[in-house]
């Protein structure tokens, strides 16, 4: 786990939880890079969470060690990369303090049931799905679209890394949480 600026604020936070496996930067630093912009533009202090290659088997435990390390925000906002995104819609719901989610890429054939269920019981102010039109879950959004209340937004040619499209990767954030 990386922390962000300042976790000692305890007013606003942007929580990070990477794709399965991944590191705390990311591929070519894109987590870094998405830190540094949401300090400097926002004032939120960050904390990157490493989502571990064995997820599926406590994911769960995960979330919930996640969120503890920064319950103590006033405000949450979430991002979550492909598992990441998956666990974040499936958990988000049980916490008030996580206000806005942004699921980018989840793997939602993994669970599609559990990850409706939990983007129906979410009442904080914002939750988006953003999957890219090549990425396997395309279809998937789709039907998410008429039955959850989310904005789920296909972007096309995209592909579930984002090859070639770190620049878009990187601001998604502030397109979708901010």
């Amino acid at each position: 786990m990386t922390t962000g600026k300042n976790l000692n604020d305890k007013e606003n936070l942007l929580l990070i939880l990477t794709g399965r496996g991944g590191s705390a930067d990311g591929f070519g630093n894109k987590y870094g890079k998405i830190r540094d912009r949401v300090r400097e533009k926002y004032g939120f202090s960050v904390y990157i969470v490493r989502t571990p290659q064995d997820v599926w088997e406590r994911k769960s435990a995960f979330f919930e060690e996640a969120v503890s390390a920064v319950i103590q925000y006033r405000q949450i906002y979430m991002m979550g990369v492909s598992a990441g995104a998956s666990i974040a819609l499936w958990y988000a719901a049980g916490y008030p303090q996580i206000v806005r989610v942004l699921a980018v890429n989840p793997v939602l054939q993994i669970n599609f049931d559990m990850a409706l269920s939990g983007m129906r019981r979410f009442r904080g102010e914002r939750l988006n799905v953003v999957v890219g039109d090549r990425d396997p879950s395309a279809k998937w959004a789709k039907a998410l679209a008429d039955k959850s209340g989310a904005q789920i937004d296909i972007l096309p040619e995209t592909d579930h890394l984002f090859s070639g499209k770190s620049d878009e990767f990187t601001s998604l954030p502030e397109k979708y949480l901010f």
